[in-house]
């Protein structure tokens, strides 16, 4: 059946904005976008919905998430990275697989009230894949690894073989991919690197791990110095294990062992330098940048204009409420803009419609998915979001991309479509009890505390 949806503008991000224009879906796709007249006349029989004084725009991508971490919000508040990784790991322990999934279930349901369609998760369980199956997102799970006794690495990757050909099995028929993650070069020693970049290679799987995002990450993989030499390692089990340092950057650490000879996601790269940009570029590996958390833990601010003049893929990530409390894509592109104004002293490359596209259609290209999701064009999937614009403060609304990045939030979200299908609309997602999902929430958060 067709429907056809009207607004005061349509945004596809990858074409000019349509002022009083309306798309139409049939099905799972996206056949026709234009003004509302032309396309009502053309397609008579389509199902009418009018939005009015709102926006429809492509579905956010959340380059980089935790589902499974929703949980964690507020609980370790207030702390930089280090220590804030340190209690993440402590708490954890308390929690058993359905704690892990029911935290898992609202992060989903979070993500569709606030219009992310498309998502790339890293987690060491399946829960993730669960709700997001559940919930109807599109995106990648990542089976994340981590190991810094080399006697056990070739355990560690024998499991994992064994969990992605299950995770494989479970996401066949929907849609989401599996791919791999080495947690971070804090905490993957040479064999597990070297070994993960072989099986991604030799599988063709999509590779992604955290990277080069605090100054204590890069002190500690180049002297041996910082919070993660101590306390993090005794945390992790690994105090006994001597640790070499390497005497290079994160950056130059995986290069060594042939990690970027894949398709890699690098989540964060705050600190990187010209010629490390270089490196990342020459290879084509994709960034996740997540402003709020590297700002929220004193982590520092990526140099997203100096990505784009070494022309590589850039998106936007939330990292979960775990650091930074909110999954609001809407307060990711508005911080991530204001930071990297501030930091450059110039508002070049930091234009709402910039940060807007890398929302979108720039995470699609990270992952490899824009010839499907990422912009409104017929015949990609119809993956879409529509904003409410009729707050005093959204008036008037002369430019969409400025009003979106500047004025709206994720409560401004009325309807999330994935695939044609209705994810959320007007504060019901449909099939679910949201209400039970967050009551199921609500004895892991005492666990925690």
């Amino acid at each position: 059946m067709q429907h056809l949806f009207s607004a005061k503008w349509i945004l596809p991000v990858g074409a000019p904005p349509i002022k009083e224009g309306a798309i139409v879906v049939d099905d799972s796709k996206i056949v026709a976008l234009g003004e509302t007249d032309d396309l009502a006349a053309r397609y008579p029989q389509a199902e009418c919905r009018d939005f009015g004084r709102s926006i429809i725009m492509p579905g956010f991508v959340d380059l980089h998430t935790h589902l499974e971490y929703t949980a964690f919000r507020g609980v370790c508040d207030d702390l930089p990275y280090t220590q804030w990784k340190i209690q993440q790991i402590h708490k954890s322990r308390a929690l058993d697989e359905a704690d892990w999934l029911a935290s898992a279930r609202l992060g989903a349901m979070e993500a569709a009230q606030s219009g992310i369609t498309t998502i790339a998760d890293i987690s060491p369980r399946s829960a993730n894949l669960r709700a997001a199956i559940e919930f109807g997102l599109r995106g990648f799970v990542f089976y994340e690894m981590a190991e810094m006794d080399r006697n056990k690495v070739d355990s560690v990757i024998a499991e994992g073989q064994r969990s992605v050909a299950e995770w494989q099995e479970t996401a066949h028929g929907h849609k989401i991919e599996i791919g791999i993650a080495p947690m971070g070069p804090q905490a993957a020693c040479p064999p597990l690197i070297k070994q993960s970049a072989d099986w991604a290679r030799r599988d063709g799987l999509k590779i992604s791990t955290h990277l080069a995002g605090s100054k204590d990450e890069y002190d500690f993989i180049k002297h041996g110095s910082s919070e993660l030499a101590g306390s993090y390692r005794d945390a992790m089990g690994w105090g006994h294990l001597l640790w070499q340092p390497m005497g290079v950057s994160p950056v130059r650490y995986l290069l060594q062992w042939g990690f970027f000879d894949n398709d890699v996601l690098a989540v964060h790269c705050v600190h990187v330098d010209e010629d490390e940009i270089y490196i990342l570029a020459e290879h084509d590996v994709a960034v996740a940048h997540c402003p709020k958390c590297s700002a929220k833990l004193g982590m520092g601010t990526a140099p997203l204009r100096e990505f784009e003049r070494a022309g590589m893929r850039v998106g936007l990530g939330t990292d979960s409420p775990a650091s930074q409390n909110m999954m609001d894509y809407f307060d990711e592109m508005r911080i991530g803009l204001l930071f990297q104004r501030g930091k450059n002293q110039t508002i070049a490359n930091a234009e709402a419609e910039a940060f807007v596209r890398m929302a979108t259609l720039g995470g699609a290209k990270a992952l490899g998915l824009e010839d499907v999701t990422g912009s409104l064009e017929p015949g990609k999937d119809a993956d879409l979001v529509v904003v409410d614009m009729t707050r005093s403060h959204q008036r008037p609304l002369l430019d969409p991309y400025s009003a979106l990045v500047y004025t709206a939030n994720q409560e401004n979200i009325i309807l999330t479509m994935g695939s044609g299908k209705i994810l959320y609309d007007s504060g019901s997602i449909p099939d679910i009890d949201d209400e039970s999902v967050i009551a199921q929430v609500e004895p892991v958060q005492m666990k925690l505390r």
